[in-house]
């Protein structure tokens, strides 16, 4: 009954957490941050502590040591793979310790989400204080000696999967916060529980059964070294949106009308000749019903010469072909019409500020 009860608490416990490490995933924002290069945002730890079973936690059964190192995927969630080990970590219900200076050996998996930036975003640096919930699993290899306890076990060492939940609340020391001093505490449970007294070797054979047992608590204190990432900084580095930024305000410093009388002055004022501008919308090569209706004012059997570019926000190449497509549909809604193309030039975008325009001078 109390193995069922168990198994009943630890399904709804992991779809819990499971659960919960989902929402985290969904909701994270995609922050504008730098450094996310494989190499970047890794750390590695090591933390030492005491712990207990739930059965007799009044009572501290031994002592529990471990190294971690961890990848920060973004500001909110970050994988962390641990070794830890116990030392005498028996003593409350077992008769009779190991014979090694390790009790038990373990190595869990877990994902990490950083509650501060998920609720209140991340600032471009880490804070002073953080807490962090984290959650996995993983596997236990318990060593005892072989004094016939446990027959049915080769040597009565006992290999467990387990699953390790907790939270850690970080310090972020110094400018660069590269060193972090954490405070972890954590609940261990076994999923391949006790449940035969006979074979346990208990001090008390009732309880040795109990739900208790399998059930570790823990807390460790550690220390964590960020390793340098490629942004020059040892963690996620805040990126402002600058180039965008500086395209719309040139756009609205300079708007077409004063752009257009400045390309004109350069190149064909001088000449005296009539100029027709069409404008195209961003990344469009369409002729709309406007630059059609200034298309049409040109009076069949002219000859003209195009001139046509792009806005500065694409790539070089792109813009490249971009503005040649805008000249193609140009000299072939004209050619339609009866005039005559004596050259089409396309130019991409020669400067900031270029626009999205094909000039059409009569020759």
């Amino acid at each position: 009954m109390m193995f069922n009860f168990y198994k009943f608490v630890m399904k709804k416990f992991t779809l819990l957490v499971v659960a919960m490490f989902s929402m985290a995933f969904s909701a994270n924002a995609q922050y504008n941050v730098d450094g996310h290069k494989f190499w970047d945002n890794w750390s590695l730890g090591i933390e030492g502590g005491v712990s207990t079973n739930a059965h007799d936690w009044n009572t501290p059964n031994g002592a529990v040591v471990g190294i971690n190192a961890t990848k920060a995927i973004t500001p909110v969630v970050s994988f962390e793979f641990s070794i830890g080990a116990g030392i005498n970590n028996n003593y409350n219900w077992r008769m009779e310790r190991s014979a090694n200076v390790f009790d038990n050996v373990s190595a869990i998996a877990s994902t990490k989400i950083n509650l501060m930036n998920w609720f209140c975003g991340y600032k471009g640096t880490p804070r002073l204080f953080e807490i962090q919930a984290r959650g996995g699993f993983g596997y236990m290899r318990e060593f005892y000696p072989n004094s016939g306890n446990n027959p049915t076990k080769s040597g009565n060492d006992l290999n467990r999967a387990i699953a390790k939940f907790g939270f850690d609340f970080d310090f972020n020391l110094g400018e660069s916060k590269a060193w972090t001093i954490s405070l972890r505490p954590a609940v261990v449970m076994k999923l391949a529980p006790e449940t035969s007294p006979k074979y346990l070797g208990c001090v008390y054979l009732d309880p040795c059964g109990a739900y208790g047992h399998n059930v570790l608590g823990q807390i460790t204190a550690g220390i964590t070294y960020h390793f340098k990432t490629s942004n020059g900084t040892h963690h996620f580095a805040a990126v402002k949106p600058q180039v965008v930024t500086e395209t719309v305000e040139k756009v609205v410093e300079k708007p077409v009308e004063k752009i257009v009388e400045k390309v004109v002055e350069k190149k064909v004022a001088a000449t005296g000749n009539n100029i027709y501008v069409v404008e195209f919308e961003q990344n469009k090569s369409n002729l709309s019903n406007t630059a059609k209706s200034t298309l049409d004012q040109i009076a069949n059997g002219t000859t003209v010469i195009l001139d046509a570019y792009a806005s500065p926000e694409g790539a070089k190449a792109y813009n490249q072909k971009l503005s040649q497509k805008r000249a193609d549909a140009v000299k072939g809604y004209l050619e339609n019409k009866g005039v005559k193309v004596a050259d089409a030039k396309a130019h991409g975008a020669e400067s900031k500020s270029s626009q999205r325009v094909v000039y059409v001078r009569i020759k």
